[in-house]
């Protein structure tokens, strides 16, 4: 039989470690926390498609989590989860429109305000096109075969600038050289 001593010794460091737990992670997971923070404003307020998308990230940064190959940080695996969400989005509010059904394109379109509010800023087409040209002048990439070369210079995080619209302004700026 354990003694009482031993069991609050064993509660106490217990409730130490949660404490410092959630104390770190309140800490380190700045886009965890405010997503944390406006899921509970949103349930309050009960502002239905903000609350439905907050909750839908969520839930899918558990499942990233618990994947074979989790994210380095929380940070980046949320990035990752609005980027897909993103791409969801727009490709559901494209096949709508083909559809005829604009009551789901409006759904969409709001659930697709909420996802940008939590995305960094983007970079401009033209901030996008001087970083290229200057990476193109540094490795001294001539032709549309040293796009390899190029993208793989490339080290803007792809949470600001989409890959595929950095490929395609690559392609261009190789093609007018």
């Amino acid at each position: 039989m354990q003694s009482i001593a031993f069991r609050q010794n064993v509660f106490r460091r217990t409730l130490q470690l949660t404490s410092t737990r959630l104390y770190t992670a309140a800490a380190n997971d700045s886009l965890h926390a405010r997503l944390k923070a406006d899921q509970k404003t949103y349930m309050r307020g009960r502002t239905q498609p903000d609350l439905t998308v907050v909750k839908s990230i969520l839930s899918d940064l558990i499942y990233l989590n618990k994947s074979p190959t989790p994210p380095a940080t929380p940070d980046e695996g949320i990035l990752t989860i609005l980027q897909r969400s993103i791409k969801k989005r727009q490709e559901s509010i494209s096949q709508y429109q083909s559809a005829g059904r604009q009551d789901l394109v409006d759904q969409e379109n709001k659930e697709l305000e909420v996802l940008n509010r939590y995305m960094p800023a983007q970079m401009s087409d033209e901030e996008i096109r001087d970083e290229i040209q200057q990476i193109v002048q540094n490795i001294g990439a001539a032709s549309i075969k040293d796009l390899g070369k190029v993208m793989k210079a490339w080290a803007i995080d792809s949470s600001k600038a989409d890959k595929k619209k950095v490929s395609d302004m690559v392609k261009a700026v190789l093609d007018a050289k």
